[in-house]
């Protein structure tokens, strides 16, 4: 059964590191994903999560190809080829597996769709003031009292919104935003 996505609005960053910092030591609250959304003054939102681009796992998958393409090559004998014999067979074969590696890396990047939709993440970035971070998570599915209890400990730190992520958020059911804002994700943050 899976968990239940939760939005938390702060009033300002340094109090949502803190609040995060303290949702990680509570015992009752697992947290599966977590993904922060702001928008600056001038209307650019950004997201920081943990998805992993195509072009990262393709990056990734290639150096490893041609990393592994070479070191089989050199274990094979192909240093004992005469002439130029084992320059050919490492740079080809360091092309054959970067290419290989590059497009095995972008579709496990495809298959391992992790983070939250982007729709709904879209929606919550519409609806955010400037300066009013976002906090997205996504919770272990667990007892049902867990969003009364996340915001009465979240009363210290000032939460301004403690809600689930709904699909039904104005234009999230369609893919958009209703606001045409410039949305930039970055990846993993730790």
């Amino acid at each position: 059964m899976p968990g239940e996505t939760v939005v938390v609005v702060f009033p300002s960053r340094s109090v949502l590191v803190k609040a995060l910092d303290y949702l990680n030591g509570l015992d009752y609250l697992k947290i599966e994903d977590a993904a922060i959304v702001a928008k600056a003054n001038s209307g650019e939102v950004v997201v920081l999560d943990g998805d992993l681009s195509a072009n990262e796992g393709g990056i990734a998958g290639g150096t490893l190809g041609a990393a592994l393409a070479a070191l089989g090559l050199v274990h094979f004998g192909a240093l004992a080829l005469p002439g130029i014999g084992p320059i050919i067979a490492l740079g080809t074969g360091i092309l054959i597996g970067g290419i290989v590696g590059r497009t095995t890396g972008r579709f496990a990047t495809y298959l391992r769709d992790v983070g939250f939709k982007n729709y709904q993440v879209d929606a919550l970035a519409a609806r955010l003031q400037a300066g009013h971070p976002a906090l997205v998570l996504e919770l272990a599915s667990g007892s049902p009292d867990v969003l009364p209890r996340l915001r009465e400990e979240l009363k210290a730190f000032k939460a301004e919104l403690v809600e689930r992520l709904r699909e039904s958020w104005p234009g999230a059911a369609l893919g958009e935003t209703g606001d045409k804002t410039n949305v930039k994700r970055r990846g993993p943050v730790d």
